[in-house]
């Protein structure tokens, strides 16, 4: 019965994997060439192809949306659980230095994102964008601790959880990065 089980689910594993390969394979035009503009065409394709509302888009700016806010979802995950680990650890010693760093590099990324979706929408886009393409230039630069040396040995699994939903938000930067700059130069 486990071994039906485990079929299965390697079933639906290897159906899911075909069916978003067949969804990025037959992104439209509008999503496939902001991405090709960008340091991975491949994680921007299939993740805009699985957004219904991106295979609409027919210019860039919803496209950077869009990956900013899959993005500020990762974040916004990261940023409750380390929030929820560090108050239970409150007054039992010093929390683990992976925590400490991650809850540091979540929130502030997660902040930019903040004050990039909070702009009023009477604020000028060009500068919203500059902004946060300055934030990302400098925030790219130089990687985080948590980025370049966690999760350790020493981290548990909520730990290791939470510094893999930076590292994926931070892999998505470098996307986001390209797809803001093309906007900035569409709009020069």
């Amino acid at each position: 019965m486990a071994a039906v089980g485990l079929l299965v689910l390697v079933g639906l594993q290897v159906v899911g994997g075909w069916v978003a390969a067949q969804e990025a394979g037959d992104a439209p035009a509008s999503i496939v060439e902001p991405c090709s503009r960008t340091g991975d065409k491949k994680a921007c394709v299939e993740l805009l192809s699985g957004i219904p509302e991106a295979r609409k888009a027919t210019t860039v700016g919803p496209l950077a949306e869009l990956y900013l806010r899959a993005i500020a979802n990762q974040t916004t995950e990261a940023k409750a659980m380390a929030t929820k680990m560090l108050a239970t650890m409150k007054g039992k010693g010093v929390p683990p230095v992976c925590l400490e760093q991650c809850t540091a590099s979540v929130g502030t990324l997660s902040n930019a994102l903040a004050a990039f979706f909070s702009a009023s929408a009477d604020a000028d886009v060009n500068k919203k964008y500059r902004d946060l393409d300055g934030f990302l230039m400098g925030f790219l630069k130089q990687p985080p601790i948590c980025m370049s040396a966690c999760p350790i040995r020493s981290c548990d699994m909520k730990e290791v959880t939470i510094a893999d939903k930076f590292h994926q938000a931070w892999k998505m930067l470098g996307v986001t990065h390209g797809l803001i700059t093309l906007i900035l130069s569409t709009k020069s």
